[in-house]
């Protein structure tokens, strides 16, 4: 009995030194490069984004919330591990479905354990990136609804071959300068920045 207390104990004693192992990284860690931070730069807080079709019907998002969250050191007992996000918060103001107006528009996520920075995006029905494509500067022009734009990044949703509804968002397109300044549906509807 007093032999299988022993072990008990040792146990508990070797959980606590690996769950209370404090791993701190230097702060050039939680760094979320400049490519990343240019994309979002144009986004302020109370902001409204104004998109346009080619018959001139407006869709609008409030950004309610921008926040910055880090975390630089472990847990105790849950051993939680380090980041840094930075989101956007979205707040759909026109044609909304009920319970789904208000969500993280932008989240970027720097992991310092693999230095590896995640970007991920939602704009309606478009709930994340199709990661085979890469994240690269496009430096050819594209004309959507009167309007042009060069040197844009272009996101395709993840789940595009599963799509049905033709009003699905389907691609995103961004610059540096204007954040998003274009999207298109499935039905190949273009939403275009409005000022």
């Amino acid at each position: 009995m007093l032999l299988t207390i022993r072990y008990f104990l040792a146990i508990i004693f070797v959980i606590c030194l690996i769950s209370c192992n404090w791993r701190e990284y230097p702060s050039e860690k939680y760094i979320i490069s400049e490519k990343y931070r240019d994309l979002i730069s144009s986004f302020k807080q109370g902001d409204t984004l104004k998109f346009q079709d080619d018959e001139g019907n407006l869709s609008l998002y409030l950004i309610p919330k921008i926040d910055s969250t880090l975390r630089d050191k472990r847990g105790h007992f849950i051993n939680a591990r380090e980041y840094k996000d930075i989101t956007i918060e979205c707040h759909e103001l026109t044609k909304t479905r009920p319970g789904y107006e208000d969500y993280h528009l932008i989240i970027l996520h720097k992991d310092p354990e693999t230095d590896s920075t995640r970007f991920h995006l939602r704009l309606k029905d478009f709930y994340s990136i199709d990661r085979t494509l890469p994240f690269e500067l496009q430096k050819d022009t594209v004309i959507a609804n009167n309007i042009s734009f060069t040197n844009y990044y272009f996101f395709r949703a993840y789940n595009y071959t599963e799509q049905k509804d033709p009003n699905s968002v389907s691609d995103i397109y961004m610059t540096n300068h204007d954040g998003i300044i274009a999207y298109r549906c499935l039905n190949g509807k273009w939403w275009t920045k409005a000022k």
